[in-house]
């Protein structure tokens, strides 16, 4: 048997653990297919059983798929995820095999990018619907990051800052309201912001974030994400007929959606992206405010709390709805609308009555139809206008719209 230098290398001997974590209905399928990879080592196996091991795989994967589509998310088990996760780890490792056994693929560097890249899709793919594999929880994004530096070496966008023609508009030059704080002290933020549940934004905290230089050039992004496989909205707001969802590639999403002029709107909304890409979690850090906990214990773990990315273009809507949690929402670049009412408000505002929307409201702040919704003449509000480099406090249950008035990048960190 020939011999190769493969890019993908996986510790077997936890990952033979992990089987102990799937059904036994996959495991049957599983564990052969990973004895016979983990005695070969970097001796390559035959095209034949190749392609017998990986239409396997796509057997496991599709009895797995039909139950993780089966009921609500909350109710699924842990092991089918943890299966997902295992079968697409070695579907991958089978890939690139496949693409060895052919000497050609040595010769075509594109031909060679081409199979990496149908290989992240798939890792990203088991980041998005699998769980981090108990033994090995960073493996797959390890693998996937591994794969799209290859990948990234020459893919260039012809555009050097995404927001160079961003200009200020009249709503950042006149007076700003009275709850805008520079750089509160933490005693300050939680007697006068915190404590009170009020919003607020604060400036000047987070001016030592990379991601403020970096994250405006779309090379940067491009070739820490480039290759990488990410859900995107597509419509304008998720309470519309016409909303749904694409996985489409970062790069795509980059050049379709932020740099072209689009009408139809791409928006990479509520995305736990730096879990899925950790190598962009570099560039930021949490807030010290996220510290303060409303319970007993007074202080809150970072890990307990939520990191969300809102990438898109100008025109995104975040239709009037309220989130159980505290929230910083952190303008890295673009500038945003945030429209807020106070939870006493809610009445006024005609939460939908559906189980899965009871958080949204009908009403649009922005175009109220006040034959509809009468009583939201009665609403009373504030409007916050975000610039880069300032976050804005949201408390727990406080209704807030959001539109973006320019191309825009936040990140929102939700704890309690």
């Amino acid at each position: 048997m020939a011999c190769y230098n493969p890019l993908i290398t996986v510790p077997w001997e936890l990952l033979t653990e992990e089987l102990k974590n799937i059904p036994i209905e996959i495991k049957l399928h599983l564990t052969p297919i990973i004895n016979i990879l983990q005695t070969s080592g970097k001796q390559l196996t035959s095209e034949k059983w190749i392609n017998s091991s990986i239409t396997r795989i796509e057997a496991c994967l599709d009895r797995t798929w039909e139950v993780l589509n089966s009921g609500y998310w909350k109710d699924i088990s842990v092991e089918y995820r943890y299966c997902y996760s295992l079968c697409i780890v070695l579907k991958a490792i089978l890939l690139e095999r496949q693409s060895k056994i052919n000497a050609e693929n040595y010769i075509d560097k594109e031909m060679k990018k081409a199979v990496f890249k149908n290989i992240i899709n798939h890792i990203d793919k088991g980041i998005l619907l699998g769980a981090p594999l108990s033994s090995v929880p960073n493996l797959l994004t390890t693998i996937a990051t591994q794969l799209n530096n290859y990948c990234a070496e020459s893919d260039t966008i012809d555009v050097e800052d995404i927001s160079k023609n961003v200009e200020e508009t009249e709503y950042f030059t006149s007076d700003r309201p009275d709850r805008y704080f520079e750089k509160p002290s933490m005693e300050l933020f939680y007697n006068k912001i915190f404590m009170p549940k009020l919003p607020a934004v604060l400036t000047g905290c987070i001016e030592h974030w990379k991601a403020l230089e970096c994250w405006t050039n779309p090379n940067y992004l491009n070739r820490i994400a480039g290759s990488r496989t990410v859900p995107i909205e597509i419509g304008s707001s998720y309470t519309e007929e016409d909303w749904t969802q694409h996985l489409i590639s970062f790069s795509e999403f980059l050049q379709k959606h932020i740099i072209a002029n689009n009408s139809e709107i791409g928006y990479l909304a509520q995305h736990q992206l730096f879990e899925q890409i950790p190598e962009l979690k570099e560039d930021f850090e949490v807030p010290e405010y996220c510290c303060f906990s409303d319970s007993e214990e007074n202080y809150a773990k970072s890990a307990d709390v939520d990191i969300n990315a809102w990438f898109g273009p100008a025109n995104t809507v975040s239709p009037l709805h309220f989130d159980p949690k505290n929230n910083l929402l952190c303008q890295v670049f673009g500038y945003k609308r945030i429209i807020l009412y106070s939870p006493a408000e809610t009445n006024n505002l005609y939460p939908h009555d559906t189980k899965l929307l009871n958080n949204t409201a009908q009403v649009d702040p922005v175009r109220p139809d006040y034959d509809k919704w009468p009583n939201f003449r009665e609403a009373r509000g504030m409007t916050f206008y975000l610039k880069p480099r300032e976050m804005l406090y949201i408390p727990p249950k406080w209704w807030h719209h959001v539109t973006s008035l320019t191309p825009s990048f936040s990140i929102s960190f939700w704890w309690n």
